[in-house]
C-alpha cells in the first residue's frame, strides 16, 4: 500500500515516528498538495521509455508520482535520515534508484549512462538551487527537458531578458539552449513545513520549432567569458572580461567592435546570441 504523503497528518506522523524533522540547512520543504504535485508531473510529459533524475527526494511524494509514469528514476539524495522512510515509502516502486551523494557532486554524464535524452524533475533544495541549476546545464548530457520547483525569485532570474536587473549568468545558462516556461505559481501553503517564500514550477526544453540558437565553439570558454561578463556588474563589459579572461585590453576592445558592441556596454546589455559571438570572437584571438 503506498503513503499518501499529501496528506499533512501522514507526513507529521512519519516524521515523528523516525524521529525527524525537516532540516532547514537543507532546505527540506515538502510538498503536500495533489494539485500542484500532479502539475510537476503533467509538465515532464513522461512515458515508460523514459528516464528521469530527481534531486532531493525528500519523504517520496514527487519520487512516487514520477515512478507512476515513467520508466525508470533515479533520486539523488544527500541526507541519509531519510532512508528508513524512503524504504518504506518507495517499496512499491521498484524502478526508483536512490543515489546517496550530494548532488553538487555528481557527474551526470556517468549516471545518465547510454540513455537518451534524460529528464530532470526535482523540488530544489532552495540552498543550492542556482549552482546546482548551472551544473545540471553545463554537464554534457543532451536532456530532454527540466522540470524545477523552485523560489519565485529564482524563476523570474532564470527567464529575465537583458537590460533588467534580474539577469545574469543564470539566465543566459537556462536560456542558452532551451526555452523558459513557467508552468504554475505555487503558494508557501503547499508545502510542510511552510517556506516564508512563494514558489513557481519552471520548465526548460529544447525550442520547438524556429531557428536554433549558434552555440559556442568551445563551451568551456563560452562559460569562462559569460561568467566575466557578469563578474562585476558595474563595470563596462570591456573591463569586467578584461579582469576575468587571459587576454590583454586591446585584444578585448578589438573583439567588442568586431562583434558591434558598443564601447560603454555592460554584460547585462548582451543577449545570449550576442554573448556567444563575442565569446566565439574573443576565442579566436587568444
Amino acid at each position: 500500500m503506498q503513503l499518501k504523503l499529501t496528506k499533512p497528518s501522514v507526513v507529521q506522523t512519519l516524521l515523528r515516528q523516525h524521529n525527524l524533522r525537516p532540516s532547514k540547512g537543507l532546505g527540506q520543504n515538502f510538498l503536500i498538495n495533489e494539485h500542484y504535485l500532479a502539475q510537476i508531473v503533467a509538465a515532464a510529459e513522461l512515458s515508460p521509455a523514459d528516464l528521469v533524475i530527481e534531486i532531493g527526494p525528500g519523504l517520496g511524494t514527487l519520487t512516487q508520482a514520477l515512478a507512476s509514469q515513467a520508466g525508470r528514476v533515479i533520486s539523488i539524495e544527500k541526507d541519509q535520515r531519510l532512508a528508513p522512510v524512503l524504504a518504506i515509502s518507495l517499496a512499491p516502486h521498484k524502478q526508483v534508484q536512490l543515489v546517496w551523494q550530494d548532488a553538487l557532486t555528481v557527474d551526470y554524464q556517468q549516471l545518465v549512462g547510454e540513455a537518451t535524452q534524460p529528464k530532470v524533475v526535482a523540488n530544489l533544495p532552495y540552498y543550492i538551487t542556482t549552482p546546482l541549476i548551472l551544473r545540471l546545464l553545463q554537464a554534457e548530457v543532451p536532456w530532454r527537458c527540466l522540470v524545477f520547483l523552485v523560489q519565485a525569485e529564482v524563476a523570474d532570474r532564470m527567464q529575465a531578458s537583458p537590460s533588467n536587473k534580474d539577469y545574469g549568468l543564470l539566465s543566459v545558462a537556462c536560456q542558452y539552449k532551451h526555452e523558459v516556461e513557467i508552468v504554475t505559481r505555487v503558494p508557501a501553503s503547499a508545502f510542510y513545513p511552510a517556506p516564508t517564500v512563494a514558489s513557481t514550477v519552471v520548465k526548460l526544453q529544447a525550442p520547438a520549432s524556429g531557428r536554433p540558437r549558434e552555440l559556442a565553439v568551445e563551451e568551456p570558454w563560452f562559460w569562462q567569458v559569460v561568467r566575466a561578463a557578469f563578474g562585476q556588474r558595474r563595470k563596462t563589459l570591456a573591463n569586467s572580461l578584461s579582469a576575468g579572461l587571459p587576454l590583454t585590453k586591446e585584444q578585448i576592445q578589438l573583439g567588442l567592435v568586431a562583434q558591434g558592441v558598443e564601447p560603454g556596454a555592460r554584460g547585462e546589455d548582451l543577449t545570449v546570441d550576442e554573448l556567444v559571438g563575442v565569446a566565439n570572437e574573443l576565442g579566436c584571438r587568444r
